[in-house]
């Protein structure tokens, strides 16, 4: 197999035999669709696109694009969900007409012989966050010092920030007579989202005074009740999953991708936890629902009672509950 690097890839020539390449993803799926598969579809001069994400669609579609035309146009069939396996075996066929091009969208281990196919690991790394801002920005990006940039940078990676957050602080602050990576800071430490993904990593790491100081902040913003309790579900949903059936890069229950780095923060966390302790977290998430739906309990107490759940150790499993995780889910 041949490994070269998006960068390199993309201002390359491709033989012409070529219509099968492996993308090995490290960023998020918004970036991937905002900022390098717009260069593929460039690169091939061509905005048909069929996105393939099982392999009952590609059954599906199989027969009717493999067929050979008479004026045929560059097509790209975006392997978006299908398994390892399923894309090996289209990647291994002898006979592709030439106006087919096959992505695997890839964001774990490989586990198959990958031989004869480009696997292009496309990254979001510090200079290409450098190159997309000052390309996005334009001239709001030539007064910005490297040591916000770089905050900046930290901030994108860490809670999956997107093109209008990034834009919403340089337009904020851009009267400010000289900005710095405090004011960075103290940007996105009052936005929702910042907030939202401090709580959930406050809970995850079982620091309950951080949980607190984050809850209080996001009840400050008026943060629906239902929405914290779905997303505190599904934070430990994921680490359940990761505990018990090893799977790292997709939400089985919701059927969608994780971003790579939402995967490495859930991987660290579910050591902190046992299955049956999460187990009997959700149960006291279920229980916190009901309570929401059919009584008027004070969120705010439901919620750090809750919290305070979290700093004890509970190894057994909960006597009322005898489902498993994965029956926990319709929060």
């Amino acid at each position: 197999m041949e490994k070269t690097t998006f960068q390199k890839w993309i201002t390359s020539d491709i033989p012409n035999n070529q219509y099968f390449f492996l993308i090995s993803l490290n960023i998020s799926r918004h970036f991937w669709e905002q900022y390098y598969f717009p260069q593929i579809k460039t690169k091939f001069k061509t905005n048909i696109v069929y996105r393939v994400e099982n392999e009952k669609t590609w059954k599906e579609m199989e027969a009717e694009r493999m067929l050979p035309k008479l004026f045929p146009e560059k097509e790209i069939i975006l392997l978006d969900g299908i398994s390892e396996k399923g894309a090996l075996e289209i990647a291994q066929k002898k006979s592709i007409p030439d106006n087919l091009i096959f992505l695997f969208l890839n964001e774990g281990e490989l586990t198959k012989p990958w031989t004869n196919v480009t696997i292009i690991h496309v990254g979001f790394g510090e200079k290409e966050f450098y190159q997309w801002i000052g390309k996005t920005a334009g001239e709001k990006f030539s007064g910005l010092p490297a040591a916000v940039i770089k905050s900046l940078y930290k901030y994108w990676r860490e809670y999956n920030l997107s093109e209008e957050d990034i834009m919403g602080f340089i337009r904020q602050t851009e009267l400010l007579p000289k900005r710095t990576p405090l004011d960075v800071e103290l940007f996105f430490e009052k936005s929702e989202k910042t907030l939202l993904f401090r709580f959930l990593d406050a809970l995850s790491d079982r620091d309950t005074q951080l949980a607190t100081k984050y809850f209080c902040s996001l009840q400050k913003i008026n943060y629906p009740s239902s929405l914290l309790v779905s997303m505190i579900a599904r934070r430990f949903r994921l680490m359940a999953q990761v505990l018990i059936t090893g799977v790292e890069n997709q939400d089985l229950w919701k059927k969608n991708r994780v971003s790579p780095f939402e995967i490495r923060k859930i991987k660290t966390y579910s050591k902190k936890f046992s299955p049956s302790e999460i187990t009997n977290l959700f149960y006291s998430l279920r229980h916190m629902d009901r309570l929401l739906k059919t009584t008027n309990s004070d969120f705010s107490i439901l919620m750090l009672d809750f919290i305070d759940q979290i700093s004890v150790r509970t190894p057994t499993l909960h006597p009322q509950l005898k489902q498993s995780v994965s029956s926990l889910n319709g929060i």
